[in-house]
C-alpha cells in the first residue's frame, strides 16, 4: 500500500485497516514492528531511514529511490 502511493502520507489507521482488517484499527504496535522489519531489510541504515519515513502520530510514507 505504501509503495502504491509514493511520497504520500498513509495514516496508521488506514494501513491497519487495509492490511489487517478494520478490527485492527488500534493495533499500532503491529505496524511499528512491521515497519521496523522493513527498514532492517531495505534501508541502508535502518536507524536513519531515508525511504520508510515515520510521520509521528500520523502515519508513514515511502520516499522512492531516485531513478538513475
Amino acid at each position: 500500500m505504501l509503495l502504491k502511493s509514493p511520497d504520500r502520507l498513509i495514516t496508521q489507521q488506514t494501513l491497519l485497516a487495509q492490511v489487517w482488517g478494520p478490527h485492527h484499527g488500534g493495533d499500532t504496535a503491529y505496524l511499528r514492528l512491521y515497519i521496523g522489519q522493513l527498514r532492517k531489510k531495505l534501508e541502508q541504515d535502518p536507524a536513519r531511514p531515508r525511504h520508510f519515513i515515520t510521520e509521528p502520530g500520523m502515519g508513514y510514507r515511502v520516499v522512492p529511490v531516485p531513478a538513475q
